[in-house]
């Protein structure tokens, strides 16, 4: 005969008596916790937060679940006591995070809540430029609070370059296309040590942490600094040897699992506008360097029009505690829902 009794306490209690001289109380507890996006930009809300309960044979016997709110925030209750729970948080159909409990009865055990990346704790500085407006798609991401170190004055950005102290104030550097490059970033005076200078600064900064983001025309940044990671068209040791590519929008795949999740995107594919009639094609890269985009591009050598399969857009490698990102398309240029979507992946998530 099987009685079940229910006791009025704070948790409710079960009594199972299996035979006339044995009886077993069930207790029951909750769960609560935070879940951050997987950027790590913001609080993760609409996720699905669920427990599988089996019984003493395995067999499944209940799915116990609920949805965080707006600030990330959830709370699974009545789960058996003494039960190791393996709680599970999706979004879509990706399992963004696993936790194994143990849950005792008449109390809430909470899971430690993450260290979810507020922006406005981000230091970010932009070196301003002809070609892209990194400030403006900033801006359009609610990132109001940054400096701007302009790109077109000899004195001031050399200045910034070559103190490392005054670039440790920052997290993450942005390079709009079209700063001034010469004697800055290359020279073809082999006395001049300013270039060897600020190409030290730049490494130091991200093997100490520090995240640099050139785009366009600023990818000689990138190629003097970090020679061995890009290989772009054209001879690009020689600065602005690799501006090849033609005005065209393609139609550029998603190549990186992380971003493909993270966009949530069925196609896997991005419309990218390259507006400005020369930019620099990206042939290839080294193997240490992660492939975020990738579209059939085309471009003109000696007057004559050619196409390139494959081309990476979207690129970014480890340089020591910090990363490095490049983009060949103009950020503003495609300041979109979906682009806003990609820079907050590469802020927040690499």
């Amino acid at each position: 005969m099987l009685l079940l009794l229910a006791l009025g306490c704070e948790s409710e209690n079960v009594l199972h008596r299996t035979n006339e001289t044995e009886a077993v109380v069930i207790g029951y507890g909750d769960v609560s916790g935070r879940v951050c996006d997987p950027t790590g930009y913001t609080w993760l809300e609409g996720a699905t937060v669920y427990a599988n309960l089996y019984d003493n044979l395995g067999w499944l016997e209940d799915v116990v679940s609920t949805t965080t709110d707006e600030t990330g925030y959830w709370a699974l209750r009545d789960l058996p006591d003494a039960a190791d729970v393996e709680i599970f948080i999706q979004k879509g159909t990706e399992v963004v995070e696993t936790h194994e409990v143990k849950i005792r009865a008449g109390r809430v055990t909470k899971i430690d809540e993450p260290a979810c990346l507020d922006p406005a704790t981000l230091d970010i500085a932009v070196i301003s430029g002809n070609y892209d407006d990194f400030d403006r798609v900033l801006d359009h991401m609610g990132i109001t609070d940054y400096a701007i170190i302009d790109g077109l004055d000899q004195n001031e950005l050399t200045s910034f370059l070559t103190s490392p102290e005054a670039m440790a104030d920052y997290d993450l550097l942005f390079f709009n296309g079209g700063h001034i490059e010469e004697d800055i970033v290359w020279t073809s005076d082999s006395t001049n040590t300013t270039p060897a200078e600020v190409q030290e600064n730049l490494r130091q900064f991200v093997v100490e942490g520090g995240h640099v983001y050139a785009s366009d025309w600023a990818y000689d940044v990138i190629v003097q600094t970090w020679p061995d990671k890009l290989d772009f068209l054209g001879a690009e040791g020689f600065p602005d040897d690799a501006q090849l590519g033609t005005t065209q929008t393609v139609n550029a795949a998603i190549t990186n699992y992380s971003l493909a999740t993270f966009m949530e995107d069925e196609d896997q594919y991005l419309p990218i506008t390259y507006d400005l009639p020369v930019w620099p094609p990206l042939v290839n890269v080294s193997n240490t360097v992660s492939i975020h985009l990738t579209a059939d591009i085309e471009y003109r050598e000696n007057g004559v029009v050619n196409y390139q399969a494959g081309s990476p857009l979207l690129v970014s490698f480890n340089g020591g505690g910090g990363r490095v990102v490049f983009s060949s398309f103009r950020m503003v240029a495609n300041d979109n829902e979906d682009v806003i979507k990609v820079m907050k992946y590469v802020m927040f998530a690499l």
